[in-house]
């Protein structure tokens, strides 16, 4: 090999990967030579792709995403999607697919011939004579002054680098394995790829003109160990792939190779198989241009590198194709090449020229570094939909496909999808077409997120609650048979539900209430209304947080069920409670904060009416003992009827606006509304509404309490005795019930504060705000508690969260 100092590429393969790295490399001006076996460029191979945003944002960059959108000619390919069961029958629908995906990331779900998608990066290319055709990788060989490759024809080809992008077969793989442990022994672990899983094999191809096909349609057909993909494409094609579990799973040379009588039979045997209920895969089958039967391999190598030589796409990552992932993977992968190749290039002076095989290694290393642990979360959550769909769990499946519809948000789904989309690259030296999006990109956040040891503080808090609940196991010790006898002396005679035991608990209820307000030392009936003004802000915003489109479906939805615990556990346990499942079912999304614009505009009227009112009217002195006892037996149900009323409120708004649409028809015009967050300022609104009346109460009744010579602030607030102490030796009923609620009060504040402090830090574990933000933030939670109070902290909190949520998109 002749000494040749000037740095170029040779790249084995002209698929998408390979001509895709070529166009990147020709943006820097680095020389390559492509070798690609076939005789053209875009051989008519009968595959489909799926192009996805994160795909779709890299070719924008290289200047070839307008192509690709010409291919449809303006149409909309994907007006709705549809999950059928294996009778071909709609278990969801999904619409505007396409609208929603372009309205979170900018760019939508493209299927079309693979042909098409390679001739257009072919097209791009300003150097099409470095596109050598009829050249078969079959060895390399490396220098210290580079590499040499060897075509099968005999021909020879020297450069810097070799990227093998050559697919699952890869001959680029199979030489740097036996080179690698040949050069250094141990380099590969030489059983890897015979251990190679396949669990599916997969019939897919085009077809065009199917009769009973409606356009613009994708089906996802779940089945019993079979699963279906079935997608429009433009000029009335259908691209299909019919998935089915084999009875055992294969691994490396055991891997079947099928021919076309197996392709016969295999179709011959599920030719009967619904897609939908009109349309069968026999009849698709029997209109196809193009078909083939393959074994699925699923597997991420351990290492895509070696000396001079790495591997990109399918030769080193390769994902079950129903995730749709394969080709975006593989793109990917160009762009962290071609991130550090230009970062060894700066590091050199500017120039590429001379590049040992150790600064080769360096780059091949930070572009696996870059990519291995996302290439896995793919192969992962692609084979996680390949599972559900075939019913290797028929329960999960079920519960899955058949009644999580039923009560998640649209949201749910398509988070499920943007959270494989964001975590794409981009090649960083190259401008981002500026397009709006919903959703910023992982590496566009304002800060990096966390990604080392999350779960520890999750688990803090978990386990911080959990002691906050068992201490309300020891602390909460209020003796009824002393209430009975009190309701008795006192009386209360509330018999709303006549003599039975309903009224008789309903009495209880009551009578613990009015204990402390008739209770001589004036700091109990204080303490009583500072802490039931506090509750304003968990009762609207376990309210808010129920009606975010990204909760749907968790049990956060269930506002009323914490309203109601508050009333009948306390807030002292629905608290911590609360706080445990908001670590763990929040949604992570910008997207998933929505709220129904007809709900925001109900909550202030609702809390007004069901609880700050009833709350005055049962602390408010009144003549009458009698009338007293029934405004206390009524603020008992005031927390669930502000959710009533929330609900009755709502519903009208929405009638009203929809007119005399139906329902569908209101739905369909306004599907993509909650991008406009329309819901933010009414939102706002409501926490300064909640924050001033919260405030109000705190200073007011601080403020008294610090001018009353009677009053102890630190004995009202924080006079708690020992909970694990067996006896406190209080005086008096009237002792036991205000330490009843002052640990109620305190265990129930401990709760919202740490709930404020997770919520800041999980804004920044996102990268949603920075860390000196973070810290801020939490200075104000901790002063908020003495300043304003823990309720009017709260919604002081979710105001600045809710501007950081908003504020998280690309106009």
């Amino acid at each position: 090999m002749k000494p040749n100092h000037d740095f170029k590429v040779i790249i084995a393969g002209g698929g998408i990967a390979g001509l895709t790295l070529a166009n990147m490399l020709e943006k820097f001006g680095l020389n390559y030579t492509i070798l690609e076996s076939h005789s053209e460029i875009a051989p008519a191979v009968g595959a489909s792709i799926g192009l996805f945003p994160n795909g779709l944002r890299i070719l924008d960059q290289i200047g070839c995403y307008e192509q690709t959108l010409d291919i449809f000619k303006g149409e909309d390919p994907y007006r709705v999607t549809y999950v059928r069961d294996r009778r071909g029958k709609v278990l969801s629908v999904q619409h505007n697919l396409t609208g929603e995906l372009e309205r979170r990331h900018s760019y939508g779900l493209l299927f079309f011939d693979r042909q098409d998608l390679l001739r257009i990066l072919y097209e791009n290319l300003q150097h099409k004579d470095r596109v050598l055709l009829r050249k078969k990788f079959a060895t390399a060989s490396v220098t210290d002054e580079g590499i040499r490759v060897t075509c099968a024809d005999g021909s020879t080809f020297d450069g810097t680098i070799l990227v093998g992008a050559d697919g699952v077969h890869s001959a680029v793989r199979s030489s740097m394995i036996s080179l690698g442990n040949k050069i250094r022994p141990g380099s590969f672990d030489v059983n890897e790829v015979d251990n190679i899983p396949c669990y599916y094999r997969c019939s897919f191809g085009i077809a065009q003109h199917v009769p009973n096909w409606v356009k613009g349609t994708q089906h996802r057909v779940a089945g019993r160990h079979q699963a279906q993909l079935v997608v429009s494409g433009p000029q009335d094609r259908v691209y299909w792939f019919l998935f089915d579990k084999l009875p055992q799973t294969k691994y490396g040379k055991d891997i079947p190779n099928y021919t076309k009588k197996d392709e016969d039979d295999f179709v011959r045997e599920n030719s009967d198989v619904h897609i939908t209920e009109e349309v069968t895969f026999g009849q698709v089958y029997s209109k196809r241009l193009s078909s083939t039967l393959t074994p699925l391999h699923e597997f991420v190598l351990k290492k895509w590198f070696f000396d001079r030589i790495v591997g990109i796409g399918d030769s080193v990552h390769k994902p079950d194709p129903t995730g749709g992932q394969g080709a975006n993977g593989a793109i990917e992968s160009c762009a962290e090449l071609i991130n550090a190749l230009l970062r060894m290039k700066d590091n050199r002076g500017g120039t590429l020229d001379g590049l040992s095989g150790a600064e080769a290694e360096k780059v091949f290393s930070e572009m696996q570094g870059a990519r291995h642990e996302r290439a896995h979360l793919v192969v992962d959550a692609s084979h996680r939909i390949e599972s559900i769909l075939s019913h290797e769990n028929p329960i999960l499946s079920t519960l899955v496909l058949k009644y999580l519809p039923l009560v998640c948000d649209v949201e749910n789904d398509l988070a499920q999808m943007s959270k494989i989309y964001i975590g794409g690259t981009t090649v960083k030296a190259l401008p981002v077409p500026k397009r709006p999006r919903a959703i910023l990109y992982r590496d566009e956040l304002p800060s990096a997120p966390v990604t080392k040891n999350t779960s520890v503080v999750g688990n803090v808090l978990v386990g911080g609650m959990g002691l906050a609940l068992f201490v309300t196991t020891r602390a909460w010790r209020l003796p009824l048979d002393a209430v009975e006898e009190w309701i008795n002396k006192a009386p209360v005679t509330i018999r709303w539900f006549g003599e039975n035991h309903a009224s008789k608990v309903l009495n209880t209820y009551v009578s613990v209430l009015a204990i402390p307000m008739m209770d001589k030392d004036p700091s109990a009936r204080l303490h009583l209304v500072n802490f039931l003004s506090q509750l304003l802000s968990p009762l609207l915003i376990y309210s808010i947080e129920g009606h975010r489109s990204g909760n749907q479906g968790t049990p956060l939805a269930l506002p009323s069920a914490y309203s109601v615990g508050m009333q009948i556990l306390g807030i002292g346990r629905i608290g911590p409670a609360h706080a445990i499942l908001s670590s763990s079912f929040t949604h992570e999304l910008p997207t998933g904060r929505s709220v129904p614009v007809s709900v925001a505009k109900s909550l202030v009227p609702a809390v007004t009416l069901g609880y700050v009112l009833p709350t005055i009217l049962a602390l408010a002195p009144v003549p009458s003992f009698r009338r007293w006892q029934n405004l206390l037996a009524f603020w008992q149900f005031a927390p669930p009827l502000f959710n009533v009323l929330t609900s009755i409120f709502s519903a009208g708004l929405e009638r009203w606006q929809r007119g005399r649409k139906s329902v569908a028809e209101y739905e369909e015009e306004h599907r993509l509304d909650r991008y406009k967050k329309e819901d933010v300022p009414i939102l706002k609104s409501v926490y300064t509404y909640a924050f001033a009346v919260q405030a109000t109460a705190h200073i007011a009744t601080l403020s008294y309490a610090w001018m009353h010579p009677g009053i102890s602030i630190a004995k009202t607030f924080f006079g708690l005795p020992n909970p694990f102490s067996p006896s406190w030796n209080l005086p008096d009923i009237f002792a036991e019930a205000a330490t009843f609620f002052r640990y109620d009060m305190a265990v129930a504040v401990a709760s919202f504060v740490s709930n404020n402090l997770y919520s800041i830090w999980d804004l920044r574990r996102l990268g949603y705000i920075k860390t000196t933000e973070a810290i801020k933030a939490v200075a104000a939670v901790i002063a908020g508690q003495i300043l304003v109070g823990s309720g009017a902290t709260w919604a002081g909190l979710w105001y600045w969260r809710e501007e950081k949520l908003a504020g998280l998109e690309i106009d």
